[in-house]
């Protein structure tokens, strides 16, 4: 419990620093859109090559544990996204970020920090590699739909022009794919350049955080908590659920990977589904609302999956 908190409480410090720049007028809208273009074409990317070039490609590639861990999750992604048309009677790119934030955790600044704490540094692979699955399939699909969304009405070959452009010109594509190729390499990351990504890389959460507090100062939170509540529940429970029966039943992962996994997917709706959804500017309040209910609600939740599972 006390590790939880402690890593907990700085996402909720700020959150609220952005909440009361926001309440003060100190951030007006083109300033968090500023923000959050900085973190969508700068500091994620960084952050996201960063960890992938750093590491030998043998380690990278787990077939099984990665298909053990997409099979979760891109069954819970369909689903949501699915419920999302049926209950809410959203767009398609509205039930695309429903599914991403069912299915994509808070990995990069609670999950692998807080596993690597409760199981140790060889958990941490497979944290990283679940987080691998999501930035590979999972945030460019949800991409993809959204351009889909976006471009329904136009002409098909402009349509499909603008879907691959969207998806293989995304800065979170383009930086996995330079963070690959750069691992199969085997070269050491020069320091300048390791320097370089790991501080753009460190900016990425505390800005997307700041960002998402000055965004709620100025929205009512009630407003779609529904869908928000939806979100959250995806993710807390049926992620991580789904996710044990396919680690254990079906794939019969090693038990500390699989664990490692369960944990990752019971990490709380990622900050990228708030700076996906601000890019495109579709469903970013109840992105923005599914994220801070689902960070406060993971306290105790992910607590108590941790005592249950490591006990």
């Amino acid at each position: 419990m006390q590790n939880i908190i402690t890593i907990t409480l700085p996402f909720f410090a700020l959150i609220g620093c952005g909440y009361l720049a926001g309440r003060k007028g100190l951030l007006g809208d083109e300033g968090i859109k500023g923000l959050n273009a900085f973190v969508f074409y700068f500091a994620l990317p960084s952050l996201i090559f960063t960890s992938l070039a750093s590491k030998p490609l043998t380690d990278i590639i787990n077939p099984e544990f990665m298909g053990a861990y997409l099979s979760a999750s891109i069954a819970v992604f369909a689903a949501a996204a699915f419920l999302s048309r049926l209950l809410f009677k959203t767009t398609l790119g509205m039930a695309a970020l429903q599914g991403q934030a069912a299915s994509v955790g808070n990995v990069g600044y609670l999950a692998l920090p807080l596993i690597s704490a409760l199981l140790g540094a060889e958990a941490a692979l497979p944290v990283v590699l679940g987080w691998l699955v999501d930035l590979i399939v999972l945030v460019p699909l949800s991409i993809a739909l959204l351009e889909v969304d976006r471009h329904a009405t136009g002409v098909w070959l402009d349509f499909a022009r603008n879907v691959i452009r969207g998806v293989v010109l995304n800065p979170f594509v383009l930086s996995i794919m330079a963070g690959v190729l750069y691992a199969a390499s085997g070269l050491p990351l020069p320091v300048p350049l390791e320097s370089f990504t790991g501080l753009l890389g460190k900016a990425a959460g505390p800005c997307a955080l700041f960002a998402l507090g000055a965004t709620l100062a100025s929205r009512p939170l009630s407003d779609g908590l529904g869908e928000a509540a939806t979100m959250s529940i995806f993710k807390l429970f049926i992620h991580p659920a789904v996710m044990w029966i396919s680690m254990v039943m079906i794939f019969e992962i090693e038990p500390l990977w699989a664990t490692a996994a369960v944990l990752t997917a019971a990490a709380p709706v990622a900050g990228n589904v708030y700076i996906v959804a601000q890019s495109f500017g579709v469903y970013v309040l109840r992105v923005s609302s599914a994220i801070l209910l689902s960070t406060a609600m993971a306290v105790l939740t992910l607590s108590a999956l941790a005592a249950f599972l490591v006990n």
